[in-house]
């Protein structure tokens, strides 16, 4: 059981309520975790925007992105995200035993083993990486620009992991058990 309302076009405020029925429309549904966040209409929107300028400008990949999102749900012990990325990383064409790794932090692909390790290390060290870190993450072909960006979608979803773990809402995809 949820610990907030869960909020919807009716409920939110003026400032989620329209950002709601956009979310409701486009989806043909509306994910419990924007009705949690539409507890604070600006956060909803901020979240939303913000999501949207990363994946705009993005230098990753739609699975690279997710498999970030499925390593990073899974060491904040969010299960909500990892049954939802693991959805959305099927979509993106990856595969069930794929999205198992990137729970664990795991890859077939060199570069994208060094992008969950980067990752990885980021949210495990609050970003404050020894340098030997981050020109390993370098040495694998990971410029600034993109290192930039992983820090990035590290902080949206450990944000989006920490509102579901304090909102606790129903998982409304098909659950994924999060990985000891």
């Amino acid at each position: 059981m949820s610990r907030m309302p869960m909020l919807g076009p009716e409920t939110a405020c003026e400032q989620g309520a329209p950002t709601l029925e956009h979310i409701r429309k486009q989806l043909g549904m509306l994910p419990n975790f924007f009705a949690g966040l539409a507890n604070h209409g600006a956060s909803l929107n901020a979240y939303l925007a913000f999501e949207d300028q990363l994946s705009t400008g993005s230098r990753l990949t739609a699975a690279q992105r997710e498999m970030i999102s499925l390593a990073v749900a899974n060491a904040n012990g969010c299960h909500y995200c990892v049954s939802g990325h693991t959805l959305s990383a099927r979509h993106a064409g990856v595969d069930a035993a794929a999205a198992k790794r990137a729970q664990q932090g795991q890859a077939q692909e060199a570069k994208d083993q060094a992008m969950l390790d980067f990752a990885l290390d980021v949210l495990e060290q609050r970003g404050h990486l020894p340098d030997d870190s981050l020109n390993a993450a370098r040495q694998m072909g990971l410029d600034d620009a993109t290192l930039v960006e992983i820090t990035s979608w590290v902080g949206i979803n450990s944000y989006s992991n920490w509102i579901n773990n304090l909102i606790r809402p129903k998982i409304d995809f098909p659950e994924v058990p999060l990985i000891d």
